[in-house]
């Protein structure tokens, strides 16, 4: 299913409860963004929810690239364990579907977004859209973060293919 002709960009903020998917074209424009919100149960339920839904999404658009946050050790880790969870499964499609991923600490998606490797949701929120043709209505935090995500890569391969000439 490879093939990048159409040059989107796959940004994914995994998790168990919410996953955000954004597909960006260029670094400035949000072809969609969405959040898949999976009901409490069954693990394994919930992460097939979840990688039906990426493989929908790969099929439709059949982005070339994707892009994801590392995983964060926070102070929860249960929720910890959610993410690497989901994170796994999806790195297994991506893989599967021979997508190519880059992965970003959350501080380097927070330098690139907003030059301040601690800034807070608000903060970033602020800039994206600032940046960005954002969709119209209200997005939660897993769509803005997966949208912060597909930017910074866009950016980021930018930045590598000028410093590489």
């Amino acid at each position: 299913m490879p093939g990048n002709a159409n040059g989107l960009i796959l940004g994914i903020d995994p998790g168990l409860a919410g996953t955000g998917f954004a597909l960006l074209s260029g670094p400035g424009n949000v072809v969609s963004c969405s959040t898949l919100v999976t009901t409490p149960g069954p693990d394994g339920a919930r992460l097939l929810k979840i990688t039906r839904h990426l493989r929908a999404l790969l099929v439709e658009h059949r982005p070339g690239e994707a892009s994801l946050e590392e995983l964060f050790m926070g102070r929860n880790a249960t929720s910890a364990i959610g993410v690497a969870q989901a994170r796994g499964a999806i790195l297994a499609v991506l893989e599967e579907c021979a997508i190519p991923v880059f992965e970003y600490k959350p501080a380097q998606v927070k330098i690139v977004l907003t030059g301040y490797g601690k800034a807070d949701k608000e903060q970033i929120a602020r800039m994206l859209a600032a940046q960005v043709k954002l969709p119209d209505g209200k997005l939660d935090n897993h769509a803005m973060d997966a949208i912060a995500i597909a930017v910074c890569h866009a950016r980021s391969r930018q930045f590598s293919r000028a410093y590489a000439r």
